[in-house]
């Protein structure tokens, strides 16, 4: 029965494990796009500034 014992219980700790590196993941993700959005109103501004500089 112990060995029952000791395969549910590292059964759980994977388990556990899995679910958190998928969150972590699942998080990095959320930041990449939120820093991808930032570089690309950086780019838009800097275009714009770059047309306006061509204009004079």
């Amino acid at each position: 029965m112990s060995d029952q014992v000791l395969v549910a219980v590292i059964s759980a700790l994977g388990s556990a494990l899995v679910a958190w590196i998928t969150a972590h993941e699942n998080r990095k993700k959320t930041e990449d796009k939120d820093d991808l959005e930032e570089l690309k109103k950086e780019n838009a501004r800097l275009k714009r500034k770059l047309e306006r500089r061509d204009k004079k």
